[in-house]
């Protein structure tokens, strides 16, 4: 089967979906007006955190568990003795006010067991933090505001701008790799241009993996950008202040970096989560979800708001200094648009797929959105 594919955008879909259709056999054009760790490219500046969020697809814990067996592929390797591997399983905490809150779905399934889920009081959260020394919040500060219970289990991060650029290295390495230009620096004004672009280039099909940039493209009224904030703090000379820092922890466990989570007040809410992910040489901490905000900067009192979660979250804020902030937009949709695009069967010399639209989930539906993206474009070849 003979075939080529111009897949267009950088971002982690993008990325691994040009690498899928190479795994089978179909050469792959990529382009791109940005590298994939431009700022404005969501995958590059995202925690990473493998967890389903804020991605309403009946098709996402599928999706979920299929990336999960393929990332933890990546745990413990390292391209040097002193770097960090792509993928780090660390221990993740939703602090909850009440006994019963409710389960995720994907923690009721079956291959979420190996990540040892388990719903605990905070009594039980803070003695295995002792005896397993992995970091958390100062106990009196939970009591305080009321958190009584947690969701603990050991999740996958990603480091995110470290995992795009090897994936594209693998894109260019690869002898079906026709053409990869990541810096075009051109919009296109709607999909037809793209069309286009893949018929000049000698494509058979276009893979638009945009994201955000198919709202406008597409004109699709569905997809609603997500906006994020994130504070960056360096993860190796980050001063900490919270419980395990303290004298009631065994001296000789060294602390693990944990990623903490709160979406209930006092401390966090749906729209404004307080949370921290480890990811790579980072700490990241947040953060918001607010749809429809296209404020391209950080505003004061978010930049406040964040500082305050910092503080909740144990970093010493007066003895450690932000490296940096970030702001994205997550590309949410009612479902991921995973489909052969009939509407342009009219022309065809190029049959159109679409792939976009994981709202938060991006890192966490990747590999199953792509697989089953190449999947479909090896069926139209085919026909």
């Amino acid at each position: 089967m003979a075939g080529t594919a111009l897949v267009v955008g950088s971002g982690v879909f993008g990325l691994r979906t040009a690498l899928e259709l190479l795994k089978r056999k179909i050469s792959v054009c990529l382009l791109s007006p940005h590298p994939p760790l431009h700022p404005s490219t969501c995958s590059m500046g995202a925690g990473g955190l493998w967890m389903p969020f804020h991605c309403d697809d009946d098709r996402t814990d599928k999706w979920s568990f299929e990336t999960l067996n393929e990332i933890l592929k990546f745990e413990s390797e390292k391209s040097s003795p002193v770097d960090r591997p792509l993928v780090e399983m660390l221990p993740a905490i939703s602090f909850r006010r009440d006994s019963n809150s409710k389960v995720p779905e994907w923690a009721r399934d079956a291959s979420s067991e190996k990540l040892g889920f388990r719903y605990i009081a905070i009594e039980r959260l803070y003695e295995e933090s002792k005896l397993r020394g992995f970091r958390l919040p100062k106990r009196e500060i939970m009591d305080e505001a009321g958190y009584s219970h947690a969701w603990l289990f050991h999740t996958p991060i990603i480091d995110s701008p470290r995992m795009l650029t090897h994936m594209l290295e693998e894109i260019k390495s690869n002898q079906l790799t026709k053409l990869v230009d990541v810096e075009t620096g051109k919009f296109y004004l709607n999909l037809n241009e793209m069309i286009d672009e893949a018929k000049n280039l000698g494509c058979d099909i276009l893979v638009n993996c945009t994201g955000l940039g198919s709202q406008k493209l597409c004109n699709d009224n569905t997809m609603i950008g997500a906006r994020g904030v994130l504070r960056q703090y360096d993860r190796q000379s980050c001063i900490w202040d919270g419980h395990h820092e303290e004298s009631d922890c065994d001296t000789n466990v060294s602390l693990q970096d944990s990623v903490v989570m709160i979406e209930s007040p006092p401390f966090g809410s749906e729209t404004h989560p307080c949370y921290m992910i480890p990811r790579g040489d980072i700490i990241a901490v947040g953060g918001t979800y607010l749809e429809g905000d296209g404020e391209a900067n950080v505003r004061s009192e978010e930049r406040k708001q964040i500082l305050e979660n910092a503080r909740v979250m144990g970093i010493n804020t007066e003895k450690s200094n932000p490296i940096g902030n970030w702001v994205g937009y997550r590309p949410y949709r009612p479902s991921v648009r995973l489909e052969h695009d009939g509407n342009f069967s009219f022309r065809q010399e190029v049959k159109v797929v679409h792939n976009y639209g994981a709202g938060g989930s991006g890192w966490t539906i990747y590999y199953g959105a792509a697989r089953e993206a190449s999947v479909l474009v090896e069926s139209l070849l085919k026909h």
